[in-house]
């Protein structure tokens, strides 16, 4: 029989059976030969020995005694090799291809085991496969649980090719492990990963530590993105078996975003992307600790209020995203721009000094200043900018920040825009707030007093009404005029329980005076806080019932910079107070013309001529002129006309000349205490002459 050998060369050769059969064959005929010698040796006679036929049938009987042997020999023996042969052939297919053995169905091993049935050699080569077979099945449980991790398990040469790879490479990286074994590990790193390798291509480990560590490296997706890997690589070159790096590689690329994202949010605003406040505390932490200067400009958005309120929060967002825009091409790459909250926001600026800052500044104004555009409105809000420099001295940044902040609040009382720290106000800022923290007490312990001044009519000289002038008990300072304390409480929410406890205390008053037949009308300071709050009114007319006090015998004054801080809401508000009874009057009118036009829109019955106009009314021609000029407007308007500060007979003539209707100062009657009032009101009342 010929056949074709593994190495290619072509040959005659018989098959093991064939052989086997051949050699039975002969020995069949060898035995059938020889039988007749063997029988004559036994005693059978010769002429039966030699006979042909004798012989020719001892031929046959060893013929067909050699073929039954070759038929039984190719039942046994050749069964179970042939079943040998199918099991090594599934067990080459397992090794060969793990891969597919690994994502096929498992093949459980005892069915590829050989039954061993005796302790011949037979059955010692069945027990010795079984043997076989069950390490490879353990190898194969191995090869599938490294195929079906999430994780990419590879294996380096000592010159960096990969000569083995899991199937999940496909998952993360999305190549197949055909299309990298073989090539250099190098090809999938990144470039900033190039130090993994020396020169010639072996892996070696960052700044040269061990092999067998844990690193992050970003390595190069089928679709030509770059997925972050994190490897953990331990250094098998030494090893017989292995022999060289074992890499195993886990894809934490989302982990790494996800985190990425959550520290950004945590220093940076969300609605405008910009550094937070932490992020500027902590930036502004680090440039401090070096010699240069740094500066910080601390800006609020002016009548940003009044977009919330006029238009809703959703236009404030939108004004409030595009503040970023405006101020970053303004700064250097250097420069820090944040939101620090609200409508306040703030820009480190290093390196500079004090007059570079208040320049900056002065640009970032100007930009700010720009009509913001919001579906199609044109939206005007100003900023004002407070500036603090650390030079030499050494100041930490919430210090810093906290001197901006007395600066932009500066800038903000003189409208100056931009205002440069100033220690003289940081002085008087402690002071302020010591000053406030010492009047909360005070309310809670009515530390609080009210002095009156009456007005006079100017035609009768009969008293028309009083105005309260709050006072402060202080303790330890004595007696406190409201130029004192009134300008920092007005900038704070604590305006609120004043101006409650002031009402409270002329209301009881009046109800007194009421009860004695003194029927004087009070008039009562607001601020420009108060009047914009929606709940004034009630508190107004809930104290007017409590105290039991008609509304009319109350007037509230108002000044003409507050109604020009937010018109319509103090239109709002006046009209509910004048609607119920109450008595409007604008104070300290003339300091903004701008109000006139408004006067014909607002519930007012009474007017005040601010007296800075009349005190010089009588040796400055400007200063009479625009007191003729309130008193003519009043008087066309229909309004009362009052005149305050009138300190001596001169003035009092010249506005009688101008028909002035009420005048009000030190000539008639300095403030006096509740009880010193009322006598003099009841002298008034009996002699309207006696004004001392």
């Amino acid at each position: 029989m010929e056949r074709t050998t593994d190495d290619g060369d072509t040959s005659a050769r018989w098959s093991a059976f064939t052989v086997l059969a051949v050699g039975m064959a002969l020995l069949g005929l060898a035995v059938g030969a020889v039988f007749p010698s063997f029988a004559e040796l036994l005693g059978v006679p010769a002429r039966y020995t030699g006979a042909p036929t004798f012989r020719a049938a001892c031929l046959a009987a060893g013929l067909v005694l050699g073929c039954a042997n070759w038929l039984l020999v190719r039942q046994v023996i050749g069964s179970r090799l042939r079943v040998l042969a199918g099991r090594l052939s599934d067990i080459a297919t397992t090794v060969g291809n793990p891969v597919a053995s690994a994502q096929g169905p498992a093949r459980p091993a005892a069915d590829l085991a050989l039954p061993v049935g005796s302790r011949d050699d037979l059955g010692i080569t069945a027990a010795a496969f079984n043997a076989l077979l069950a390490a490879l099945d353990h190898e194969r449980r191995f090869r599938s649980a490294v195929h079906a991790s999430n994780d990419v398990m590879a294996l380096l040469t000592p010159t960096g090719e990969i000569s083995f790879l899991s199937d999940s490479v496909a998952d993360v990286l999305g190549w197949t492990r055909e299309e990298l074994l073989g090539r250099h590990a190098g090809e999938l790193l990144h470039v900033e990963d190039a130090d993994l390798f020396t020169d010639s291509g072996a892996p070696i480990a960052p700044e040269g530590h061990a092999l067998s560590q844990v690193f992050l490296v970003q390595a190069r997706h089928r679709d030509g993105s770059w997925r972050h890997l994190e490897v953990s690589s331990s250094d098998r070159r030494g090893d017989p078996v292995i022999g060289g790096l074992l890499i195993t590689a886990r894809d934490v690329t989302d982990r790494l975003e996800l985190q990425q994202r959550l520290a950004f949010q945590a220093t940076h605003d969300a609605l405008t992307g910009l550094p937070n406040r932490a992020a500027l505390l902590a930036r502004g932490a680090e440039l401090l600790t070096g010699p240069a200067r740094l500066a910080v400009l601390l800006m609020d958005l002016d009548r940003f209020k009044e977009v919330n309120d006029t238009l809703g929060h959703s236009y404030g967002d939108r004004l409030l995203a595009q503040v970023g825009p405006r101020l970053r091409p303004l700064v250097r790459d250097v420069d820090l721009v944040a939101r620090l909250g609200g409508d306040e926001f703030a820009v480190l600026l290093p390196g500079v000094t004090a007059a570079e800052a208040c320049a900056a500044a002065a640009r970032l104004q100007a930009a700010l200043g720009t009509p913001f555009l919001v579906d199609g409105l044109a939206l005007d809000v100003d900023v004002s900018i407070g500036v603090a420099v650390a030079g030499a001295e050494s100041l930490d940044i919430g210090a810093l920040l906290r001197q901006a902040d007395i600066a932009m609040y500066t800038a903000k009382e003189r409208q100056s825009g931009v205002q440069l720290y100033d220690p003289s106000a940081d002085d008087h800022d402690r002071s302020r707030l010591l000053l406030l923290s010492e009047l909360r007490l005070g309310l809670a312990e009515s530390q609080l007093v009210v002095h009156y001044q009456p007005q006079l009519s100017l035609g009768s000289g009969r008293v028309t009404g009083v105005e309260a002038l709050v006072r402060w008990q202080h303790p330890v300072r004595g007696l406190l005029g409201p130029a004192e304390f009134l300008p920092a409480v007005e900038r704070t929410a604590l305006i609120e329980p004043l101006t409650d406890a002031v009402l409270d205390a002329v209301l009881a008053q009046l109800r007194e005076w009421c009860a004695e037949g003194i029927a004087v009308p009070v008039s009562v300071n607001l601020s420009a806080r108060s009047l914009i709050r929606a709940d004034l009114p009630d508190r107004v007319l809930s104290r007017l019932r409590t105290h039991g006090v008609p509304a009319a015998m109350l007037r509230l004054e108002v000044t003409e910079s507050a109604l020009l801080t937010e018109p319509e809401r103090a239109r709002e508000v006046l009209g509910r107070l004048h609607a119920a009874g109450v008595a409007i009057s604008i104070d300290d009118f003339g300091t903004g013309f701008s109000a006139m036009s408004h006067l014909k829109h607002l519930p007012v019955s009474e007017i005040k001529v601010d007296r800075s106009y009349v005190a010089e009314m009588t040796s400055s021609t400007e200063d009479a002129a625009v007191v003729r000029s309130v008193i003519d407007l009043g008087h066309e308007l229909g309004m009362t006309v009052v005149a305050e500060g009138v300190e001596d007979t001169l003035t009092a003539e010249a506005l009688v000349s101008l028909r002035c209707d009420v005048v009000q100062g030190h000539l008639f009657s300095v403030p006096r205490t509740a009880g010193d009032v009322t006598d003099w009101l009841r002298s008034a009342a009996r002699s309207p002459a006696d004004r001392s």
